[in-house]
């Protein structure tokens, strides 16, 4: 009984939190990335450039997101590893963002809300692991995703249509800010 009030406690003032206080990358996922990264000089990332979410990784294999956008329903129910490119986050908390691939995108919500990402990790390339549900249409939910999306940002095709969804509700995300470019002001020296 204690347990039980003590996690719902822990839920609700975890959800009051700013994102960033919930989203720092943990300290095991980067001992993890620093330990199995050898990389060469030109693939060299930089610690910083990594942000860890949620629990760490259980597959080793990931697929690209556009595998899994081509097809999503031969994944419904599977636990899969996604790489792609980080289209949208949700802008109020950090619990959910969009991966696109080409002109297909897919939403990501953070498993049961107990993590959040970094509310600017749109052009991030991200690797996930989580579990592809199927929803069926619901205006209402469609309506709150666009309240917290950023301007102009993309939506599932089948949100905007009022069909069902795909989505992958993720345990685990990494964002890799390397592939961000950074806006350069004319006149500056390199």
């Amino acid at each position: 009984m204690y347990t039980f009030a003590f996690v719902t406690l822990a839920q609700l003032f975890a959800c009051g939190k700013k994102p960033a206080e919930n989203a720092a990358p943990t300290e095991e996922a980067t001992e993890e990335v620093s330990q199995s990264t050898e990389t060469t000089k030109e693939e060299a990332i930089s610690i910083e450039e990594l942000e860890h979410f949620g629990l760490e990784f259980t597959l080793n294999e990931s697929i690209p997101a556009g595998t899994v956008l081509s097809d999503p329903d031969a994944y419904v129910g599977q636990t899969v590893r996604v790489t792609g490119k980080v289209s949208d986050v949700c802008q109020k908390m950090g619990c959910w963002m969009v991966i696109t691939d080409a002109d297909k995108h897919m939403r990501i919500t953070t498993k049961d809300h107990k993590f959040f990402v970094a509310k600017d990790g749109a052009g991030a390339t991200c690797d996930l692991e989580g579990t592809v549900i199927k929803r069926e249409a619901n205006p209402e939910r469609t309506a709150h995703y666009k309240s917290e999306q950023s301007e102009g940002a993309p939506m599932p095709e089948a949100e905007v249509a009022g069909k069902a969804t795909y989505e992958i509700v993720a345990s685990a995300i990494r964002f890799d800010r390397s592939s961000i470019s950074v806006p350069t002001t004319e006149g500056t020296a390199e």
